[in-house]
């Protein structure tokens, strides 16, 4: 029936892979104790790992018929084929024959097995694939433990079943037997009732034991559960009873080597987890399992063996009086712990209460305190609105004549109708629900007030009456705080409104979503027509959108605000120039203000014209002229181009502005300007450098051309007439030309040459052309003039302006102190000293002299009066001073001024002027000279003798010492018509009390024939060279000391 039942549950199987891991076959049936460890240890492992078992019992045990076990090969074979396993695992023999039986079925599937009796490998010879775990725990080796325990053991008796495990447990035992010589006695007890071998057992000798390997089922076929039989046999034998599993000792055996189920099914189930995960690669593969030497102590001490292996585990053994009774003693004491919290927790809480009565006393106290001395206004009133109990805060806001407990609180005189009628609903609703409102009360300290009123219900009392809470805040501030906001806010608006600019907001997708007043008035358009539409739709050209506008313009991480420049279109067709300036919003909007710059940019536009055009004449103007000279001299230094530059400068102009006035030479201008712009090339560049000076650049021009356009330009003048009113006037010009090519220098080089050529064609009788050219010796003497011109100016602004002096000598004059006289030098840019025969005739002709002058008269008298020494021990100190400069009123009024206010003695101070420059303005010389002499200064003609008309001046200028010119002086000593010279000149200078010095004084000959004319001061080589102020002056004083 059984077999029909299993049968039929196979019917229902799935034709496909079975939901187990793994198959699971035990030879014997579920109950029996070491098959259930074996499952029990195999379970403890798998199921931590998610490993799925399918679990199925042969009962082999109990039935062992050729037609039973071949009818379970029938079933196994059919699982096999409906049903695919990862893996198969196989307990005790039987299961080992019936897989091996099943090869093909089986296949690839790793097969484990475990609990083989007498393995050898033939018994799974048709298998591909075993791992599994044999044991060591056979017969020999309890055989070999009985007779270290009994030694005088003579007799043990085998039981050993006739099923497969007995007659393979009996194998072991004979195989040992042969191969072991043994002085002991081997029986095996096979046949028999179970009854006839426990008589048997009880007439056994002393010195036997009885070894238990497998008998479950005696010769009249009656099956016995092994635990029962054991406790039968080892509590009617003779003779201590040895066995081989562990749960045996719980039914009186003394011992043995054991292994015990559930080790045994734990190994497996790690074998298994190894095998599912991998970790297994190669077949067969298989462990040792060793058994342990264990023994019963009872037993033991019954049979009174002696067991003295230290490793042996012995169980069971008597405890001490607190290990035996530890468990309880554990309980006991776990009892009185539990006892004592339980007492030390009533303990607390008896404390807690107490202090909680405190607590609420205090709380109540609290409250009360509270109650009244806050500052919201409080009431507890009943459900028809009848006051219990009012705070202090309360009675002062309505005043206590007015709070009535006798009336509800709708009725007090403190509401208007309008308020008392909602209190009336508020107190009927909260008993249901609470409600908050805010009315107007009439305090009776402030007059009209604003409450935040908050009315509920009260949680139900012992009495159970409904009563209410209600609390009122005075909002009255914040009510007058809101208004305030909402005036603001209208101020806001209107402001933003009319704010004289455009204000907009624009979301993501570039959507105006809002627009002030002033913008759409400005644009022309209705709100209604910018709201919604995108912001693009109104800009004229192809402007990017906000918000690509600020992605492409991130170059600063922290920039908050983008500003740009762009016009929008207006309703009526006009543009309007718009700034706008773009700032982040909330809701990642963008706010965009834009300012009407239209008039700012026309203004712009306008100043951007006049910033390269001439006012006057509407050519390009200097600016624009040297941008585009230097663009000529990049493309001719770059690409070998070849361009021409004309320096125009009109002659003889100031008689225009000088007979007509300003306003015709404007008008001449304008004319000339038109003149010229008629007869420019396409291309070329025409300017009006200033005043009457104009420039023209051709480009791509050759010499010829060059030389033919600037002949076309004086010809066309030449040929032009400008009248004014009844005046006529006829134009002429000098013009410079300079080829732009390879030879050209910088911008400044090139103006400068053509200037210098243009200056040329002046002197050469204007109204004519001179071309520059690099090796014209005239030009280059006027091109180092403009570099002294240029390096002058230079050393003034950065006072680079050095000062020498060399000495001057007295000559049979008793006169104390030192005499020297001042002179000026310039360094250039690489340190080298400039002649003052170059500098100065160009300070001269472009009225820099009276600048040179200023700087030296300053520095002069500023290091005197920083160096008082060298004042106490001057006797004169001569300065040069220009024509220019004596000519120039202006500088004459400094001169006085700073004599006059400094500290040196004025009579210490020597101003020389050279005879050619007084006698060419011999009025302002003459008045210049009166002016300063009458400060106290000494004054004093230099070079005099160059020309022998001075001499009749002479008597006319109030001069101190005359200072006779060096080409008499350096050859006195052979030439006696210079002799002649020197000695008319200096007896003149005599009658008249003048004092004379001789210059270029050079060698004592010279020095010699000046003693016989009685000349009182020599100056030259022969006394000392220029040298630095400081350094003369510091020479000077210590040939002083020496003397």
């Amino acid at each position: 029936m059984r077999l029909i039942a299993f049968l039929f549950f196979l019917g229902w199987l799935p034709l496909q892979a079975s939901a187990y891991d793994t198959l699971v076959i035990h030879s014997y049936h579920k109950g029996m104790r070491w098959t259930d460890g074996i499952q029990a240890g195999l379970e403890s492992v798998v199921n931590t790992q998610g490993v799925s078992l399918h679990v199925n019992y042969m009962d082999s045990k109990r039935y062992q018929s050729p037609a039973y076990l071949n009818e379970l090969l029938d079933i196994y074979r059919t699982k096999l084929l409906r049903e695919k396993y990862r893996a198969i695992v196989a307990t005790d023999d039987n299961a080992l024959w019936l897989i091996n039986q099943l090869s093909d079925e089986v296949g690839e599937t790793p097969v484990i097995l475990a609990g083989i009796n007498d393995y050898h490998p033939h018994k799974h010879r048709r298998l591909k694939n075993v791992i599994g775990i044999l044991d060591q725990t056979d017969a020999a080796a309890n055989i070999s433990l009985a007779l270290s325990v009994q030694p005088d053991l003579q007799t043990i008796y085998v039981l050993a079943d006739n099923t497969v495990t007995g007659r393979a447990l009996w194998k072991g035992v004979r195989e040992f037997l042969d191969v072991n010589f043994l002085n002991l006695e081997v029986v095996r007890i096979q046949d028999g009732s179970f009854e006839e071998i426990l008589a048997q057992s009880e007439n056994l000798s002393p010195r036997s034991a009885i070894l238990f390997l497998s008998y479950f089922q005696d010769s009249q076929g009656h099956y016995k559960n092994s635990g029962e039989f054991l406790e039968q046999l080892t509590g009617r034998a003779a003779a201590p009873v040895y066995a081989s599993y562990k749960y045996m000792l719980n039914h009186g055996v003394v011992g043995g080597v054991m292994v015990g189920g559930y080790d045994k099914g734990r190994q497996i189930g790690k074998m298994l987890v190894k095998l599912l995960d991998g970790k297994v690669t190669r077949f067969p593969t298989f462990i040792r399992s060793n058994g342990k030497e264990i023994f019963n102590y009872p037993e033991v001490a019954r049979w009174g063996l002696e067991i003295d292996n230290n490793e042996t585990l012995i169980i069971n053994q008597p405890q001490s009086w607190f290990h035996r009774y530890q468990n309880e003693i554990r309980v006991l004491t776990v009892a009185l712990s539990v006892m004592g919290g339980v007492i030390a927790l009533l303990v607390m809480v008896i404390r807690r209460l107490r202090k909680g009565e405190q607590r609420l006393q205090q709380s109540r106290a609290l409250f009360e305190g509270v109650f009244d001395q806050s500052f919201q206004f409080i009431g507890i009133f009943d459900k028809a609105g009848m006051l219990v109990s009012g705070n202090l805060a309360l009675h002062e806001l309505v005043g206590r004549s007015v709070v009535k407990y006798d009336r509800p609180l709708w009725r007090w005189y403190c509401w208007s109708p309008e308020a008392a009628l909602k209190l009336s609903r508020a107190v009927t609703q909260a008993c249901s629900q609470p409600v908050r409102m805010e009315i107007d009360i009439q305090s009776q300290e402030d007059g009209c007030r604003v409450l935040d009123i908050v009315i509920k219900r009260l949680p139900a009392g012992e009495s159970g009456e409904v009563q209410l809470l209600l609390e009122a805040r005075d909002v009255t501030a914040r009510h007058q705080m809101e208004e305030k906001l909402r005036e603001r806010e209208a101020s806001y608006r209107l402001l933003y409104e009319q704010q004289p600019v455009m204000l907009l907001t624009v979301d993501r997708q570039s959507r105006i979503q809002s627009v002030n007043q002033f913008a759409a008035d400005l644009l022309g358009y209705s709100k209604r027509d910018l709201l919604g539409h995108k912001i693009a739709n109104f800009y004229e050209g192809d402007e990017p959108v906000p918000q690509r506008y600020i992605s492409s313009a991130l170059d600063n991480v922290g920039q908050r605000v983008w500003r740009r420049q762009l016009r929008y279109c207006c309703e009526d067709g006009r543009t309007v120039w718009i700034r706008e300036t773009i700032r982040q919003a909330q809701n990642r909007q963008l706010l965009v203000v834009g300012e009407d710059i239209t008039s700012t940019r026309e203004l712009e536009e306008q100043l951007a014209y006049q910033a390269c055009h001439d006012y006057l004449t509407d050519l390009y103007n200097r600016n624009h002229f040297e941008q585009s000279l230097e663009k000529a001299l990049a493309e001719a230094r770059e690409h070998q181009a070849q361009h021409a530059m004309l320096y125009i400068d009109l002659d003889q102009f100031k008689i225009i502005n000088d007979t007509a006035g300003h306003e015709a030479g404007d008008e001449a201008l304008k004319q000339v300007a038109m003149l010229l712009k008629g007869i420019t090339p396409a291309g070329a560049v025409l300017s009006r450098l200033g005043g009457d000076e104009f420039a023209v650049i051709l480009t791509d021009c050759q010499l010829v051309e060059a030389v033919a356009f600037g002949r076309e330009i004086l010809h066309l003048l030449e040929e032009s007439e400008f009248y004014w009113q009844t005046a006529r006037f006829s134009f002429s010009a000098s013009i410079g030309l300079r080829m732009i090519d390879e030879t050209a220098g910088s911008t400044q080089q090139v103006h400068a040459q053509a200037d210098t050529a243009c200056y040329a064609a002046k002197d050469e009788g204007r109204n004519r052309l001179h071309v520059y050219h690099p090796d014209d010796e005239e030009l280059r003497r006027r091109e180092l003039e403009m570099e002294c011109v240029n390096l002058i100016r230079k050393a003034l602004s950065e006072q680079r302006l050095e000062l020498y002096a060399q000495p001057i000598s007295p000559l049979g004059v008793n006169s104390q102190g030192q005499h020297y006289e001042v002179l000026v030098r310039i360094r250039n840019d690489d340190g080298e000293m400039i002649s003052p025969g170059l500098f100065m005739p160009a300070a001269e002709r472009y009225n820099l002299a009276h600048r040179i002058d200023r700087y030296v008269v300053s520095a002069v008298i500023g290091w005197l009066e920083s160096h008082p020494e060298a004042v106490a021990s001057l006797d004169m100190c001569a300065i040069n001073l220009s024509g220019q400069s004596i000519g120039d009123r202006d500088f004459v009024h400094f001169l006085q001024d700073k004599i006059r206010h400094s500290l040196i003695p004025a009579h210490k101070l020597c101003l020389e002027i050279t005879e050619t420059a007084a006698i060419g303005n011999m009025s302002e010389a003459i008045r210049s000279f009166t002016l300063l002499k009458e400060l106290g200064c000494r004054i004093s003609l230099d070079d005099f003798g160059s020309g022998l008309s001075s001499f009749g001046y002479l008597k006319r200028m109030p001069v101190d010492i005359i200072k006779i010119d060096g080409m008499f002086v350096r050859d006195i000593a052979d030439d006696e018509v210079d002799f002649a010279m020197v000695k008319a000149i200096n007896d003149l200078a005599k009658k008249m009390g003048k004092q004379t010095v001789a210059e270029f004084v050079e060698n004592e000959a010279i020095l010699a024939r000046l003693g016989e004319l009685g000349v009182d001061y020599a100056q030259g080589y022969l006394f000392g060279r220029p040298q630095p102020l400081s350094q003369l002056v510091a020479q000077l004083s210590q040939r002083e000391e020496v003397v």
